[in-house]
């Protein structure tokens, strides 16, 4: 997810816009939002884009110190743009298995929103392991994202079948009930998501092992409607004591 080869460099979109047609995405990161723990001070919004996310966590927590990291130079100068006036955000560029521009226990909070299914599967182990680094004793990690079903090399008959039919359910699914542009970016999409080009569904299980293998205390996988698009949110929460 390296800055400088991303695809989200090249939308020329309004993200924010569409999305907001999407009742299935607003349900994904309101169940996010409501993760925040009340006294966090410090949050971390990984793949922070134009600031969708981090604007509704500054509306839970007015008073927080909010630091987004993004792989897209665009969307990082967008989000600055937007947060011009809260001396409390800041964005840079930075991605989840690369947060060493961040020293150990930073972060009350790690958060993201439609942005880890860009990692490389190899990379989870490394990303998992920099999340929980950056998180405080008793820090949680929020990640609302879309998953899939199936598991297994890109392209093999299972795995395709049911990211080719969970996607164009998906599409179908946003020109009923979102709008003809939010059908579309899924669309245009789907070649990548086939190809596993920048675009890599897992299980929510995937994820939630890797955190308990980086050693995160707990992780629970929460879903959100519909259901059956398979929007989930994973929160895992760092022990507040070493070893308890």
């Amino acid at each position: 997810m390296a800055s400088d080869t991303t695809h989200w460099n090249d939308i020329e979109i309004d993200y924010d816009k569409v999305l907001r047609t999407d009742a299935s995405n607003v349900a994904l990161l309101s169940a996010a939002v409501a993760q925040l723990p009340a006294g966090a001070g410090d949050i971390l919004d990984i793949g922070s884009g134009t600031g969708r996310l981090t604007s509704l966590c500054r509306e839970a927590l007015p008073g927080a110190r909010i630091v987004g990291v993004d792989p897209a130079p665009a969307m990082v100068e967008e989000a600055v743009a937007k947060f011009a006036d809260d001396p409390l955000a800041s964005f840079q560029s930075g991605v989840a298995e690369d947060l060493s521009a961040f020293p150990d226990e930073s972060f009350d909070v790690a958060i993201s929103s439609f942005a880890l299914h860009h990692l490389e599967l190899d990379t989870y182990p490394k990303a998992a392991a920099e999340l929980r680094r950056v998180l405080r004793p008793g820090g949680v990690f929020i990640n609302a994202d879309q998953f899939c079903r199936v598991m297994g090399p890109a392209g093999s008959g299972p795995r395709a079948t049911d990211v080719l039919e969970l996607l164009t359910d998906k599409a179908k699914y946003y020109l009923r009930e979102a709008s003809f542009e939010r059908m579309l970016l899924q669309l245009d999409l789907l070649p990548r998501f086939l190809r596993e080009d920048g675009e890599i569904l897992t299980t929510p299980e995937f994820w939630r092992d890797h955190l308990l293998e980086a050693g995160f205390d707990e992780a629970e996988i929460v879903a959100t409607e519909p259901v059956e698009l398979y929007n989930r949110v994973i929160v895992a929460r760092r022990a507040a004591r070493e070893g308890a």
